[in-house]
């Protein structure tokens, strides 16, 4: 059985400072339009709890197997659920 890998950022939550690992899922355009080389990912969920220090929540994204980790990181002001949709290759 072949494991998936899914493209993973961190999610810096302003309010409290602590980092989110959060994960996305292949989300195709509605009627399934292309949109070049990249491909519509939404936001799968993220790391609850999170991490005190950005260098814990890329530490917790290396050395999960099913994250493959992006570098990117997002801004969210701790209101509401930081559902998102971004674009990977």
């Amino acid at each position: 059985m072949t494991s998936q890998t899914f493209p993973t950022g961190i999610l810096h939550n302003t309010k409290t400072g602590r980092f989110h690992p959060i994960t996305f899922r292949i989300a195709p355009m509605p009627g399934n339009a292309e949109q070049g080389p990249a491909y519509r990912h939404k936001s799968l969920g993220h790391h609850t709890e999170g991490f005190d220090t950005l260098e814990q929540a890329q530490e917790w994204v290396t050395n999960d197997p099913n994250c493959d980790d992006r570098g990117t990181t997002y801004l969210w002001d701790g209101e509401g659920i930081p559902a998102m949709v971004d674009w990977f290759v």
